[in-house]
C-alpha cells in the first residue's frame, strides 16, 4: 500500500478532500483525520460541520502507529514473539535431544527435565530475539516524521490516507485541495 500524508490548514478542507475522492471513487484502504498537537485557534473549532462525519478515525499525533515510531514496534515485537517464542522451544527442545548434552544435570536439577529446560532456554531466547530484533525506523522515514511533527505543533491538520500500491491517487483533485504539502510514506 501507499500511504499519503495532507498537510492542511483545518478540518473543512480535509473533509471536502476526502469527499471528492470518495465521489471519483478513489479506492482507500484507510483514512485517517490527525488533529494538531497545537490548537491554532478555539474560533475555528467552533465553526467545524459535525453534520456528516466522514473519517473513519479521528486521532491525535501520538496515537497513530504510521507517527508514533514506539507503538508500531510494539506491534512488530507482538508480532515477532508469535512466531520466535514457540520457535525457540521447539528448537531448543530439539537441540537438547539431539546433542545429549547434560549442561543442566550438572547444574543439579532432575536429568529428566534436561530437554524441558533446554526448551524453555530456547523460549527465553526466542521472547529476547523478539525484543530486541523488532528494530527501529530508517532515518528517511524519521526525517518525515519529524516534519509532520513540526507541521501538527504549528496546528496543522495531517489527512493520512492508505491506498492500494496498484493505484495512482487522483493528483488533478488533490492539487485542488487547499493542501500546504503532501508527503508520501512508503510503497509496499
Amino acid at each position: 500500500m501507499s500511504t499519503y500524508v495532507f498537510i492542511l490548514k483545518g478540518k473543512n478542507p480535509a473533509k471536502e478532500l476526502l469527499l471528492k475522492l470518495r465521489e471519483s471513487q478513489t479506492p482507500i484502504l484507510n483514512c485517517d483525520l490527525v488533529e494538531p498537537l497545537k490548537k491554532k485557534s478555539e474560533h475555528e473549532n467552533s465553526n467545524l460541520d459535525t453534520s456528516e462525519e466522514v473519517f473513519a478515525n479521528q486521532s491525535s499525533f501520538n496515537n497513530i502507529k504510521l507517527l508514533n515510531p514506539a507503538l508500531a514496534k510494539k506491534d512488530r515485537q507482538k508480532t515477532l514473539a508469535t512466531w520466535l517464542i514457540p520457535f525457540g522451544f521447539i528448537a531448543g527442545l530439539s537441540f537438547s535431544q539431539m546433542t545429549g548434552l547434560k549442561t543442566f544435570a550438572d547444574m543439579g536439577f532432575p536429568n529428566q527435565l534436561e530437554k524441558l529446560l533446554g526448551g524453555l532456554v530456547g523460549m527465553i531466547s526466542g521472547a529476547l530475539g523478539s525484543f530486541f530484533s523488532a528494530g527501529g525506523i530508517s532515518q528517511e522515514t524519521a526525517d518525515d516524521l519529524r516534519a509532520l511533527q513540526k507541521k501538527s505543533e504549528e496546528g496543522f491538520w495531517l489527512l493520512i490516507l492508505e491506498l492500494p500500491i496498484e493505484i495512482e491517487p487522483p493528483w488533478a483533485i488533490l492539487k485542488e485541495a487547499e493542501s500546504l504539502e503532501v508527503i508520501t510514506i512508503g510503497k509496499g
